[in-house]
């Protein structure tokens, strides 16, 4: 094929609507202080909800295919959030990102409690926060 070549690297930004999940890995050389922190969607419209080591998954989290909607999907409920912002992008979107802001913040703080206490109350909080 006779194309030029191009110099350097493309970036491919994980905010597309096209992006099936998106994730940030929290490494830690102890497995109590690692974090999964996962997003069932668009960067853009997903809430990254943390996962430990050993914890239980909820079951919104481990279906979820883009041929089968379903309402019990972390999954679809992110990509329908983004399809209903799409209608109108900044207003929708203002409330979007309060929301991911404030459930985000939240995990935070679960996780951090984790990590300096190392209570099993608190990873049976992480799971029912990350089922919600």
């Amino acid at each position: 094929i006779n194309e030029p070549e191009v110099g350097g690297h493309w970036e491919r930004s994980i905010g597309l609507h096209r992006t099936s999940d998106s994730y940030v890995v929290q490494s830690s050389a102890t497995k109590q202080d690692a974090v999964l922190w996962f997003g069932p969607a668009s960067a853009l419209s997903t809430i990254y909800v943390p996962f430990v080591v050993d914890m239980e998954i909820p079951s919104s989290y481990k279906s979820g295919i883009q041929e089968v909607f379903s309402r019990s999907s972390a999954f679809w409920a992110s990509c329908v959030i983004q399809n209903i912002a799409n209608l109108k992008w900044k207003p929708m979107m203002d409330i979007v990102q309060t929301v991911q802001q404030t459930l985000e913040r939240d995990s935070i703080q679960l996780v951090t409690e984790l990590v300096t206490t190392n209570s099993q109350d608190l990873e049976s909080r992480l799971t029912a926060n990350a089922a919600h």
